[in-house]
């Protein structure tokens, strides 16, 4: 479970800079800006995991997405990963980690969606599950740590916005 979260958190690195970006350009606030990004996630997490199995955070961390056989995988794969980027707002952050975390299978909501199952490379079989005392803790990791990252967000935003109100002011 835990080289899923870091698979994910990898991917979104990416994203991370690229906003960095846009908020140095002064883009970062345009409506049309957000919804090309998010057509970017989508096309990114669906297009890799259509091609190469699964995305670079995945691949880096011996994981593949094993597909569905089913002439619909592309639309499977595009809900899939819209179900994902949605559930990056932290209540739903949580439920998603918690659903992952506690199934038997390790299947995640997006895993539903797709009718997909993230499973080992070297084995292909689904990743060894956790003991009771790492569910435990993946727990409470999943009911912190998107609350911090939220936090995290809010605090480098202002820090910006502090930064280019400096600026001006020079």
């Amino acid at each position: 479970m835990w080289r899923r979260a870091v698979a994910f958190l990898i991917d979104l690195l990416p994203l991370a800079v690229l906003a960095g970006v846009e908020n140095a350009v002064g883009i970062a606030e345009n409506e049309i800006v957000g919804v090309l990004n998010l057509l970017l996630l989508i096309i990114y997490f669906a297009g890799m995991n259509y091609q190469f199995g699964g995305t670079l955070g995945k691949r880096i961390m011996g994981l593949r997405i094993a597909l569905p056989s089913s002439p619909n995988v592309v639309p499977q794969l595009i809900g899939r990963s819209f179900v994902k980027i949605c559930c990056l707002v932290p209540p739903l952050a949580t439920v998603y980690g918690l659903v992952a975390i506690w199934r038997e299978d390790g299947r995640s909501f997006a895993d539903f969606i797709a009718g997909t199952m993230v499973v080992d490379v070297a084995t292909l079989t689904t990743p060894r599950r956790l003991s009771l005392s790492g569910r435990l803790l993946a727990t409470a990791l999943a009911l912190v740590v998107p609350w911090v990252l939220l936090i995290a967000l809010i605090v480098c935003l202002f820090g910006m916005i502090l930064i280019e109100e400096l600026l001006k002011n020079l």
